[in-house]
């Protein structure tokens, strides 16, 4: 029997599934009021929990979901899910991305101080009066 939550679940998310390790994961609730068609209305999206593993997200979004009086599980779109009243709710465990960018900018930062570093050095050994001497013999 084809539940009526059907068309909200076969939603695609835009949220990539690509595999991580370690402390990566994070759930986000896309929510929609029961009366919008999810082939028009995007979800509204929100983070609940981020820094889990894999085995704590998906615990996670299950007692989440669980809280509502329907709820579920829906294997093709891998998501839990839960309404009210009102509202449709999919808890989706998904790779959290946000850290990545701290780690790219602390990167280049460390990288430009290095460069940095290294032109001071290279100006101070010019700059030295033995080195001038070594440099028009």
């Amino acid at each position: 029997m084809r539940s009526p939550f059907e068309r909200y679940l076969r939603h695609s998310t835009v949220i990539s599934r690509q595999g991580a390790l370690g402390r990566d994961f994070a759930v986000t609730d896309e929510s929609w009021a029961l009366t919008d068609d999810p082939a028009v209305t995007k979800p509204r999206r929100r983070v609940l929990a981020t820094r889990k593993t894999a085995s704590e997200a998906a615990d996670f979004a299950r007692t989440t979901a669980k809280a509502y009086k329907q709820n579920g599980f829906h294997k093709p779109s891998r998501a839990w899910w839960g309404a009210d009243e009102g509202y449709f709710h999919r808890f989706v465990v998904h790779p959290d991305r946000r850290g990545g960018v701290a780690l790219v900018v602390a990167s280049g930062l460390a990288g430009l101080a290095i460069a940095l570093l290294h032109q001071g050095a290279r100006a101070g050994r010019k700059s030295n009066p033995r080195n001038r001497d070594r440099e028009k013999r």
